[in-house]
């Protein structure tokens, strides 16, 4: 073999060694950021849980964001149309309660046994509730004001169901709460903003930590354009063990998702040692509370068994940026998505009964 030939075939060997290693990097840069790990039961990290909190990479909702030749698509340029029909505009309908379960609901026991689950991590005080005082609360919003009266986001935009197209946007919980704007707006007369921006993709790519931090700053700026705002609701999809299986319930003979309204103290209980968490202050812990306990007393009379118990946990979420904030749980990934959409309607349903009719009637 000549010294021509000698020198052709190392220069290719080389640029396949190079390209090899080129890709190799490139791989490994990639999938450091989409096989991140998840929460151990709900929405936590975006404030840096330590490892022992985080569960394994969850397979059926990796996140994975298109390759960079499929970039994501702005989701401002889609028409979107719901995949349910909306309901024509109807009267919401007041919550009832009786005498009887009205004394049942001042029980500290009862509420932490029936209404509340406390996550182990934190601590709920007897004096964090007052039945009477959330019983008598007018949560309702002036709907006559000219601009979006509620808006809609989500800090962790990209989780999705279990049969969810990872390069369509939309299908997932952003899509889920289109859905719900649209029913809002169209069924019961509320004006809807809904923030698509996708705070949980830096670059293009997933990357869920740090999440909340960026949330704040632009729904701060949203709300402080948009003053007719007078409630917010960041909607999420949980995240449950391995084989857990879909939340399910039935409405209209539909395989539907249940829904959660979730809470954060900022308040930590390690060992039995409760302290606040000063970094992560929430002004408006008690009107959060008074909003999740109606709409959880709606939620079990309109719709029994669609809601599970109101999730409290340690830290603050998206929640203190106005007393009417909402974060609220919609399935978990093995749910599908046409079942999650199901959820919008008596979701939608449940929200106006409070919003729009008042404190919850007793009837004697």
């Amino acid at each position: 073999m000549g010294k021509k030939q000698v020198l052709r075939h190392r220069l290719v060997l080389g640029l396949l060694l190079l390209t090899g290693a080129a890709l190799f990097m490139w791989a490994q840069s990639f999938l450091s950021d989409t096989t991140y790990a998840d929460q151990t039961l709900l929405p936590g990290s975006g404030y840096g849980l330590p490892a022992a909190h985080l569960r394994p990479y969850d397979p059926y909702n990796p996140g994975v964001a298109p390759p960079p030749y499929f970039p994501l698509v702005g989701l401002e340029d889609i028409i979107f149309t719901p995949p349910v029909p909306i309901p024509e505009r109807r009267e919401p309908t007041r919550p009832a309660i009786s005498e009887e379960y009205m004394q049942r609901l001042m029980s500290f026991d009862y509420l932490v046994n029936n209404i509340f689950l406390v996550d182990r991590y934190t601590t709920l005080f007897p004096s964090d509730i007052d039945t009477g005082a959330f019983l008598q609360a007018d949560l309702t919003i002036d709907t006559t004001v000219a601009g979006p009266q509620v808006l809609i986001f989500h800090t962790h935009s990209q989780e999705r169901f279990i049969d969810s197209n990872p390069l369509d946007p939309m299908d997932g919980v952003v899509g889920v709460g289109r859905v719900l704007a649209e029913i809002l707006e169209e069924t019961y007369g509320i004006s809807v903003l809904h923030s698509t921006h996708q705070f949980d993709v830096v670059d293009g790519r997933p990357r869920r930590q740090g999440a909340y931090e960026r949330m704040e700053p632009v729904i701060r700026q949203v709300l402080e354009d948009n003053p007719s705002i007078q409630m917010v609701i960041d909607i999420h999809r949980d995240g449950v063990r391995e084989n857990a299986g879909p939340f399910i319930t039935y409405i209209n003979n539909q395989r539907t998702a249940r829904i959660m309204f979730f809470n954060g103290l900022s308040r930590q209980n390690r060992g039995g040692q409760v302290t606040a968490v000063p970094w992560l202050p929430n002004p408006y812990l008690r009107d959060n509370l008074n909003l999740s306990f109606q709409l959880q007393l709606a939620a079990n009379q309109l719709y029994p068994g669609f809601a599970r118990r109101v999730y409290l946990r340690e830290f603050r979420y998206s929640l203190h940026m106005m007393p009417m904030s909402m974060f609220v749980e919609v399935g978990n990934q093995y749910n599908t998505f046409a079942e999650a959409v199901r959820a919008m309607e008596p979701m939608a349903s449940i929200i106006a009964a409070v919003i729009l009719c008042g404190p919850p009637e007793i009837l004697r």
